[in-house]
């Protein structure tokens, strides 16, 4: 069998949903398994996530350290396909829990990768809604993920000078600035609202306050993208939709259109939850 069958044959038993097909394919023909098995240029690894399990990766991994491929495992990880996606960033978008934590443990400097939108997998996590995803990720990898305000914390983190602001107090921590926004300039908090995912947003703000200012290259801010959407308020407790429809009434909105029609809207808050307290690792 000749490396296209082999391509196509364990394409069609992963498209048909007979995984260990495609792992058999793969334990006898592992010289294969970084090979694109789509138009787009997706590996085996990305198939696999499409089975919303972690054995088949699990199976794929096993392979590959078994193997005598060419590249490491964390080589192989990092792979991408067409849209630069790797398979964490698959993986968080499918919001197939166990397999983000398969992969992030394997391979931490996988939450670093972005894809050709300059989106790295926490930014897609929270674009896709997957706030327990979110959670995980800075909790499990803080150092891939946030600075901490303190000169010194538990875990040694630094948060550098020059990412405080010291008439600001609205701020518990900030991301890495590779997760905070995007090639076009959406913000990671701007992508979970056009989304719709306004409980992943308010989660985003009690992580990092200063989320809200950050504006794209229109010069939108997110707080201008959610005063935008009626329907954000409508999914809210009424105590809350109160609050923040308040806050965000005075905003400014000239050059702003109706997000719900494909623009942009937004929000002001003052967070004060303190959650990198949560986030942090456990001693």
């Amino acid at each position: 069998m000749g490396s296209e069958e082999i391509m196509e044959a364990s394409y069609k038993a992963a498209m048909s949903g007979d995984w260990k097909s495609m792992i058999d394919y793969f334990q006898e023909h592992y010289e294969y398994l970084d090979s694109p098995v789509t138009s787009s240029s997706d590996t085996v690894l990305h198939l696999a996530l499409q089975s919303n399990e972690v054995q088949p990766l699990e199976d794929l991994l096993e392979i590959v350290k078994k193997g005598q491929l060419p590249l490491t495992e964390e080589d192989f990880l990092k792979r991408k396909n067409k849209l630069g996606n790797t398979v964490l960033h698959e993986a968080t978008f499918n919001g197939n829990y166990e397999a983000v934590r398969l992969l992030v443990e394997r391979c931490p400097d996988l939450l670093k990768e972005k894809n050709n939108y300059g989106e790295t997998p926490l930014f897609t996590a929270a674009a896709f809604g997957e706030a327990e995803i979110v959670k995980f990720l800075i909790r499990s990898k803080p150092k891939q993920c946030v600075y901490d305000k303190n000169t010194h914390d538990d875990d040694g983190l630094l948060f550098p000078k020059q990412c405080v602001d010291d008439d600001d107090d609205d701020d518990d921590g900030l991301l890495f600035p590779i997760h905070r926004q995007r090639k076009d300039g959406l913000s990671i908090l701007g992508a979970a609202i056009i989304g719709q995912h306004f409980e992943t947003a308010l989660l985003l703000l009690e992580l990092d306050g200063s989320l809200h200012k950050l504006k794209d290259k229109k010069g939108i801010t997110a707080l201008q993208l959610l005063a935008e959407m009626p329907a954000a308020f409508e999914s809210l407790p009424v105590r809350r939709k109160v609050k923040l429809q308040a806050e965000t009434s005075g905003q400014a909105r000239e050059g702003v259109g109706d997000v719900e029609s494909g623009l942009g809207s937004s929000l002001e808050r003052k967070p004060r939850g303190g959650l990198l307290n949560y986030f942090k690792l456990p001693k």
